[in-house]
């Protein structure tokens, strides 16, 4: 389904501590948002500037842990919301140009930022820990991930909440081999696979403004020798060695078994270290218009330079003000 780009219009909304809505429409001098793979929550950059309105300035209603909403319209009338969060942070230039410039995440912030306390013992599977931590928090969840494996008892201890989740799902991509994507949607954390989206919108040469393909061999591992438990003079033997194309020389990986892990499972994670990381590492950035409902984890078409097929988003910025947004991407096979 074509999208017109130069028809796209965006609304954000600050609701002020008293209950008030409040357009930001017409005193927008900058909207981005964004989210990026690593992290759980989305984050936007808001610059406006510092008006009076109803004998308030701005910078009195855009306290702290206000709630600021950015919805966008695309064709047929349709709009949705496209960022729900709250102000975590404001700056005010007063000097030239009286500018206030909000920084705003989406309500998972909360658990990037927070620490605590879990054991579970050993046999429950991802889906029921996670459960149980975002059952403590208050937070509901949606696993639509067709993946969850059993786990060894698991302690964790003064991390983060955003750290648990990702933890127990990186040993779950380490045994499986297959990426997830962790973001929140409608009041719950959604935890899926990659590509899930219905429609797939494709850039081509015309609409594409910038890409940019870099190859590197930082971060390539081309053999992975398995360590097993120091005795009393802290010697370890070396139980296996793992090894993949060494077309570029030998760069090696460690990983330390666990007494109470089998050597059989620890070799599935060497292989899939090789897996994931035996190639040279290829960066993926381009520019492109915006469309304001992309998410990361969406499968998208290029051809457009030499980027030819279909690509994961890893991360994406969506920047309302020029109308286009930079696009992280990684290779995938062609949708079936």
């Amino acid at each position: 389904m074509p999208v017109n780009v130069s028809s796209i219009k965006y609304n954000v909304q600050l609701i002020t501590r008293t209950g008030g809505a409040f357009s930001l429409n017409n005193v927008l001098n900058n909207l981005q948002w964004e989210e990026q793979i690593s992290e759980l929550s989305q984050r936007a950059t808001i610059t406006v500037v510092n008006t009076k309105t109803n004998d308030k300035l701005l910078i009195d209603m855009a306290s702290l842990n206000c709630p600021i909403y950015i919805s966008a319209e695309w064709g047929g009338g349709k709009s949705d919301k496209v960022f729900d969060g709250t102000v975590w942070e404001w700056q005010y230039v007063s000097a030239t140009q009286k500018e206030l410039t909000i920084t705003a995440y989406d309500p998972f912030i909360r658990l990037q930022q927070s620490k605590d306390f879990f054991y579970f013992p050993k046999g429950l599977n991802t889906r029921d820990i996670i459960n149980k931590i975002c059952g403590e928090w208050g937070i509901a969840v949606s696993y639509e991930w067709g993946r969850s494996i059993t786990h060894e008892k698991k302690t964790f201890s003064g991390n983060t909440i955003s750290d648990m989740i990702f933890s127990l799902l990186e040993e779950v991509r380490q045994k499986t081999g297959e990426k997830y994507i962790a973001y929140y949607r409608d009041s719950k954390l959604v935890i899926t696979g990659y590509g899930r989206n219905k429609s797939v919108y494709r850039f081509d040469f015309e609409n594409t403004v910038e890409t940019s393909d870099k190859f590197t061999l930082n971060n390539l591992v081309t053999q992975v020798k398995i360590i097993g438990k120091e005795d009393k003079s802290g010697r370890a033997p070396v139980e296996a060695i793992v090894k993949g194309d060494q077309q570029y020389g030998v760069l090696q990986e460690i990983i330390r078994r666990d007494e109470n892990k089998k050597l059989a499972a620890v070799m599935d994670e060497a292989n899939t270290i090789i897996k994931e990381r035996g190639s040279p590492d290829e960066t993926i950035q381009v520019d492109v218009p915006d469309l304001p409902f992309l998410r990361k984890g969406d499968l998208v078409e290029m051809c457009a330079g030499n980027l030819l097929g279909f690509f994961y988003t890893e991360g994406v910025t969506h920047n309302a003000t020029e109308r286009k947004m930079k696009l992280t991407l990684s290779r995938s096979a062609e949708r079936g």
